[in-house]
């Protein structure tokens, strides 16, 4: 009895000293479980996040780009709005949405003063587009940034006193909710949800006004003046982690749920800690970017990156790195994603560099203590190797040295002049100061430079010549700075540059007075003001003449076509027997013969042929229709009568000349 005991008492002591140890191994393997389960979720979190603050970024940029524009400046400032610049206006904002809109956001542009809203498909009424959004009378009450959820799309109305825009001004971004957070729709782990003045709205459905439960991340928006709120779905997680346990011992399922809740309670310490680290993290990153852009003073931005404090007290230098030709409608920014990471992961292994992220076409690097000549050693061969990988063209501009953090705003504003002469580099990756302030840079111009204006020229395209000869004379090169040689040498180049185009024009264009053009006129002036004038006075009278005799061609080549017509409209002949006759291709005829002829092939020769057969009806009243239709170049009486009924609305039969001159 004794020893029974004994065996049970033991039995019990084994039991539960099982069980202890046990749990012990359980709550371990969960715990680490747990912590490799979290790291993944806020990483994909980041990853998603930062895809979804790309394209507001990219939403910003370009309403910042629009604004720069000259039609978007005019449109502010005019108080009586032309019809011509509210087409320019409307070009500008439908170039956006067309290069960005795949996206999934659009761009309208509002005034107070205006009753006319201009969207990406053209001009609304200012009132009944407000109404029509539910917006009308939240943007009379509201100065801030409102927000506007539709079943389809979510619009945000960003005015001026938010977003340092124009007095009266207002943007409508319009985001398509299924494409412009596709990211966020893939996401089967979570829920994803926009907060904005203590509204939450959710992604796929109506406004929601209360949350239920405490669990989440609340991460904040790169440019919209809202928050992203994020529930994770752990049930899967808890799933896996409770099989994982009954298999390791089954009896421990009671207990297995008790350790499970004891997860639950860690869980929510840890989620509370990790929101603070995070926005801790995105705050001092975002206060970096926003002292350097100028946005917020040294003692509105609080504390910076733990690299710059590093950094405090050492020589300093900006290196702002950005996209050659952001305009190339062929690019993929995807390319420069890529070349930024390349940069960024090069940079560090090498010592304590910093990085700002400013927009999606360019990113600045901090360096410590180095020389101009090892700065770009090392970036010229970095950039080299980006367009032989990335294939994207990135050029670099150096600050001056400088010492105090509150330093960075006057040195990027100084890497972004220095960038404004990137046109004019001619093969350099790197530029700095001493290049504009010397004047060299202006000595030349890319052969790329000089591909766009002849071909410009040769396409008649005055405005887009002119804009490439405002990058040409570039205003913020100091011509003082440049002695007759420089003047005579850059001349050189502009005289090398029309006469490329004249002779082009000699051989295409035969019927051009190219002898005109006094192309040696601006190398008989040191004055470079003066040359830039006859520059421009060249090319003005370079696009006329092209005009005029594309003009005179178009009027050769419509008399040939009605010659041709004249003689031929009793025979069945087609567009291919017109081409051959003018000695072009179908296609080209074709595109040709509406342009000169104002209607294309077909119509216009029934149109002839119908007004043949009404003179012969006058003067042959009783002429049988088979004949007629034989002397017009019918092969069909039938097909005469229908397309004579087609045109006059009734047939050949009930056409009668008396009562056409009675009426």
């Amino acid at each position: 009895m004794l020893k029974k005991e004994r065996e049970n008492i033991f039995l019990n002591k084994k039991i539960w000293g099982f069980i202890f140890f046990a749990s012990i191994f359980i709550f371990l393997f969960g715990v680490n479980e747990y912590r490799e389960y979290k790291k993944e979720e806020e990483q994909r979190i980041d990853r998603v996040l930062n895809k979804i603050n790309l394209k507001i970024e990219l939403v910003m940029s370009s309403i910042s780009d629009l604004e720069t524009s000259e039609p978007i400046k005019e449109y502010y400032n005019l108080k009586e709005i032309s019809y011509y610049n509210l087409i320019k206006v409307l070009q500008e904002i439908q170039k956006k949405n067309n290069v960005y809109g795949k996206i999934g956001y659009s761009l309208s542009l509002g005034k107070e003063s205006s009753d006319i809203i201009v969207t990406g498909s053209g001009t609304r009424d200012r009132n009944e587009y407000l109404k029509r959004m539910g917006a009308l009378k939240r943007i009379e009450a509201d100065s801030k940034i409102i927000l506007i959820p539709k079943k389809k799309e979510i619009s945000f109305i960003l005015k001026n006193e938010i977003f340092n825009l124009e007095e009266g001004i207002f943007w409508i971004v319009t985001l398509d909710r299924e494409l412009f957070f596709s990211e966020l729709y893939d996401s089967e782990d979570g829920k994803w949800e926009i907060l904005k003045d203590n509204k939450i709205y959710s992604l796929d459905k109506d406004i929601v006004t209360k949350r239920r439960g405490k669990e989440g991340y609340v991460l904040r928006s790169s440019g919209l003046n809202f928050k992203f709120l994020y529930t994770p779905n752990n049930t899967i997680f808890y799933q896996i982690l409770f099989l994982k346990s009954f298999v390791i011992f089954v009896a421990l399922a009671l207990l297995s749920i008790l350790i499970d809740y004891s997860i639950k309670l860690y869980i929510e310490r840890k989620d509370l800690i990790g929101e603070i680290n995070n926005l801790s993290v995105i705050d001092r990153r975002k206060n970096l970017r926003d002292f350097v852009l100028g946005i917020r003073k040294i003692h509105e931005v609080g504390e910076l990156t733990r690299k710059v404090k590093a950094l405090q007290g050492r020589k300093l230098k900006i290196v702002l790195v950005e996209i050659f030709d952001s305009d190339d409608e062929g690019l993929d920014f995807k390319n420069f994603t890529l070349a930024r990471e390349y940069l960024k992961e090069s940079l560090s292994s090498n010592g304590i560099y910093e990085h700002i992220d400013i927009d999606y076409k360019s990113i600045a690097f901090i360096i410590p203590e180095e020389s101009d000549s090892v700065i770009e050693d090392a970036f010229h061969f970095m950039l080299e190797n980006i367009g032989q990988k990335y294939s994207v063209e990135l050029i670099a501009a150096v600050s001056n040295e400088f010492v105090s953090v509150e330093s960075f705003p006057q040195e990027y504003i100084t890497c972004k002049k220095i960038l404004d002469a990137k046109f004019m580099a001619k093969g350099r990756k790197v530029l700095f100061s001493e290049n504009i302030k010397s004047g060299k840079l202006i000595l030349t111009y890319p052969i790329e430079t000089e591909a766009k204006l002849v071909s410009k020229l040769l396409n008649g395209n005055l405005q887009g010549a002119k804009k490439i000869v405002d990058e040409i004379f570039i205003d913020r090169i100091n011509p003082e700075a440049m002695d007759k040689k420089d003047i005579k040498e850059f001349t050189g180049l502009l005289y090398n540059t029309l006469n490329r185009v004249v002779v082009q024009l000699k051989e295409f264009e035969s019927s051009l007075h190219c002898e005109k053009l006094d192309i040696e006129s601006i190398t008989k002036t040191g004055n470079l003001e003066k040359i830039r004038i006859i520059f421009n006075e060249l090319i003005t009278e370079i696009c006329k003449q092209k005009k005029t005799s594309e003009q005179d061609e178009n009027e050769a080549i419509r008399e040939k076509i009605k010659t041709y017509i004249d003689k031929n409209y009793q025979l069945d002949f087609s567009l291919d027997n017109l081409a051959d006759y003018l000695g072009l291709s179908f296609k080209y005829t074709s595109i040709l013969f509406k342009k000169v002829m104002g209607d294309n092939f077909k119509n216009y020769i029934n149109v002839y042929r119908i007004e043949k057969a009404k003179e012969i009806l006058k003067e042959k009243k009783d002429i049988k229709i088979k004949d007629l239709a034989e002397e017009l170049g019918y092969n069909s009486s039938n097909t005469f009568i229908r397309i004579f009924k087609k045109y006059e609305g009734i047939s050949p039969t009930q056409f009668n000349p008396e009562e056409i001159l009675e009426k």
